[in-house]
């Protein structure tokens, strides 16, 4: 619970349950971070959320490549032929693709992350939680924010929002925009241009509408755009020769020809820019109708494209062997949900229908060819075998794949509360899916590339399936501020395609759904006159077919497959205390066991050949051990002057980034501290405030995987670091 700010008893309003409740009230586990106290901190990416509440994990090591995971579920490189096990919706819109939702988080009445299956209120089936974002509304009273942020590194930020009315109680606008950039901060020792700067943009314009007392629309549309050196890796470590005579080839053939890969750098090497360029646009329009007798209808129409371009180096290293792999993606979804919800009583109900279509297009260079290519695959082959012949790649040949892919789904959901008694109520709920996805992949060759490294696969698949899940709850009333509560629900993600990959013999195209059963036991409570909030739950995850990207550790492409059987359980704590008026103090944390139960069949680590056992081994990215915690002081100088400080502690422990779970893939646990100060003015109309962000400047990895040349062993390790110690001021004036 994020309750930074709030006054003595005020209760936050959430609609994790599809209908506006009190948060304490709701017997669902979840956390929830106001839209102002994201402000008052300078929180405005899902790394500041995943900062601000427990079990969540935001996986980015690109604008595609990117993941939501809730209790160690679900965090997985994207590919074209999954959905995502984590739901992400704004505005009551389900967002296709994860990068849809890196946008920067700006102009936001909160944002709710929910634990556990979420489908019998939702849309779209949700395995493992979801995402829920809202943003503010237009206002039938003038008003607006504008705040300006500098900083070191270049940084700036600009942020604008106003509303008011257009017509008198009937009409109301909002418009939001927005401007994040900030200068590399990972130096590139050969081009000398830093990597991992961020640039990003974007506006969105609302309208309201009340033409009736019994009926309210409101229209959204939105665009916004990534243009920056985005995700660039930084090695780690290197793998000792000793460690496989591949491994040995490899080092020894990047040594013939001038590089010697270091680990532990704070740098790059790469000898190309990388460069991420997205864009994407949407519109939503929701009517909430009135229609008598204590029924109430909602439609959302929603429609969204998301478009990536991406130049990277693909090879890991100064050398120009691979200059590019990488995936132009457009992809338009369209989405249509309707829902019908009684009015409050003893027995209320909700019931909905969900369709959802999304087009994927992709156009691969999976490989393109550098200058360095045929000298670096002879050397390599002519060290196992002198007399090996020259391999001749001609710069700028290509290994190209298009793929097209959609997915249709159909459902119906519904809910529904009786209350037993004042203290007792049940609650069960029932959905049903069905999902339809095909997919076409097609490749094809331009030049001389290397035939050892061009796998030609050319695939047309289509699979379908439907599932039923539902829930099953019960909440008590100890007493009118503490609520005790326990549930079992069932949850589903559809089959996969492994659309993009050179598959190897026993690498299927069709992944099985994922499905999962999930035992949840909480209590809620508001204690000392309502001053301190705590929340504790207790939960239980067993999934069967966990679906994953594996990249092997040969040189071969990286594919989808089910990695067996996981079980996530644990424990969660969220909790607010006003001490007094003026100090309020926020913690929350998890402890989370995330295990391989049955993967008998997994890839090995680095250095072992054949098939490994993981069972009983820890999921990868999925850290047992999460921790946060605010400190939020504001007092009064004058009549007109306030002042107040911010300090907040994040901690994660250790994990492993990638799915073999072998030693050279350990991340360690780290802690971040961050400070803000202030003053506001004029009863809050101007706040001026300093922050230091990384306060310790502490070095440290949010994923890792391997660094290889296709055709060749991994002869290293590398990842993104965290954002170094940055400081600067923000300037917010409210009109």
């Amino acid at each position: 619970m994020d309750d930074t700010g709030a006054s003595y008893g005020a209760e936050i309003t959430v609609t994790a349950r599809r209908q506006e409740e009190n948060a304490q009230d709701v017997p669902v586990t979840f956390s929830v971070v106001s839209g102002s106290s994201l402000e008052r901190t300078g929180g405005y990416t899902l790394p500041d959320i995943q900062a601000r509440t427990p079990s969540l994990t935001a996986y980015n090591s690109n604008p595609r490549n990117s993941s939501v995971g809730i209790r160690g579920i679900g965090v997985s490189s994207a590919s074209d032929g999954l959905d995502t096990s984590v739901g992400v919706y704004i505005d009551n819109v389900y967002l296709g693709r994860p990068g849809m939702a890196l946008a920067d988080l700006i102009d936001v009445e909160r944002v709710e992350v929910l634990r556990g299956p979420q489908g019998t209120l939702f849309g779209r089936n949700n395995s493992a939680g979801v995402l829920n974002i809202t943003t503010r509304k237009p206002e039938f009273e003038f008003s607006g924010t504008a705040e300006l942020s500098l900083g070191n590194y270049g940084y700036n930020q600009e942020r604008v929002s106003i509303t008011g009315p257009i017509v008198a109680d009937k009409l109301a606008f909002r418009l939001t925009g927005f401007n994040t950039h900030r200068n590399g901060v990972l130096p590139n020792t050969k081009t000398g241009v830093a990597g991992n700067s961020v640039g990003r943009s974007g506006v969105r314009a609302q309208l309201l509408a009340t033409p009736t007392d019994n009926l309210t629309i409101r229209l959204i549309a939105d665009y916004s755009q990534e243009d920056d050196t985005c995700c660039v890796s930084a090695t780690k470590l290197v793998l000792p020769e000793t460690v496989s005579a591949t491994t040995r080839r490899t080092l020894q053939a990047l040594a013939a020809l001038g590089y010697v890969p270091t680990g532990n750098r704070s740098d790059s090497s790469n000898n190309s820019i990388q460069n991420m360029i997205t864009d994407q646009k949407g519109a939503s329009l929701q009517v909430d109708w009135d229609i008598g007798g204590g029924l109430n209808l909602t439609s959302i129409s929603a429609w969204r494209y998301w478009h990536f371009s991406p130049l990277q180096d693909s090879d890991g290293t100064p050398l120009d062997v691979i200059q590019v792999n990488v995936a132009q993606t457009k992809t338009n979804q369209y989405s249509q949900e309707l829902r019908l919800a009684s009015a409050p009583g003893r027995l209320n109900w909700q019931v909905g229908g969900f369709f959802f279509h999304n087009r994927l297009r992709d156009h691969f260079i999976l490989n393109q060819f550098g200058f360095d290519a045929s000298n670096f695959y002879t050397t390599y082959a002519r060290l196992a075998n002198p007399n090996a012949a020259a391999i001749v790649i001609a710069p700028g040949s290509q290994y190209l794949d298009d793929v097209d892919t959609s997915v249709t789904s159909i459902a119906a959901f519904g809910q529904a509360n009786f209350e037993v008694t004042d203290q007792l109520t049940l609650t069960g709920g029932i959905r049903y899916t069905r999902d339809k996805r095909d997919g076409t992949s097609v490749t094809s060759t331009r030049g001389t590339p290397n035939p050892a490294t061009s796998i030609p696969f050319n695939y047309d698949v289509t699979v379908k399936d439907s599932n039923v899940s539902y829930l099953l709850s019960a909440s008590y009333r100890i007493t009118p501020d503490v609520l005790l509560y326990g549930s079992y629900s069932t949850g589903y993600k559809g089959s996969g395609l492994n659309l993009n990959s050179a598959v190897s013999p026993g690498t299927p195209l069709v992944l099985d759904p994922e499905k999962v059963r999930n035992w949840e036991a909480g209590i809620k409570s508001e204690l000392f006159d309502r001053r301190l909030t705590l929340n504790l739950s207790a939960f239980w995850t067993e999934l069967s077919g966990l679906q994953a990207n594996i990249v092997p550790t040969n040189g071969n492409r990286s594919y989808l497959a089910n990695v067996g059987d996981v079980r996530s359980r644990g424990i969660e704590a969220d909790a607010s205390w006003r001490v007094t008026p003026e100090l309020t103090l926020t913690a929350n944390g998890s402890y989370n066991e995330a295990i391989y139960t049955s993967y008998r069949n997994a890839p090995c680590p680095v250095g072992v050949t054949g098939v490994c056992d993981l069972t009983g081994r820890p999921l990868w990215q999925a850290p047992k051990w999460i921790g946060n915690a605010i400190i939020d002081y504001e007092r009064p100088l004058s009549v007109h002057v306030t002042g107040y400080a911010v300090g907040q502690l994040s901690y994660r422990s250790k994990v492993f980034g990638t799915a073999d779970g072998g030693p050279y893939t350990r991340i360690a646990g780290y802690a971040l501290a961050n400070l803000r100060a202030g003053i506001k003015f004029d009863d809050g109309k101007y706040d001026l405030s300093a922050w230091v962000n990384n306060l310790f400047d502490k070095r440290y990895y949010q994923n890792l995987s391997t660094t290889q040349i296709v055709g060749a062993t991994a002869f290293a390790y590398a990842g993104q670091l965290g954002t170094p110690r940055t400081v600067g001021g923000t300037l917010r004036v409210s009109f």
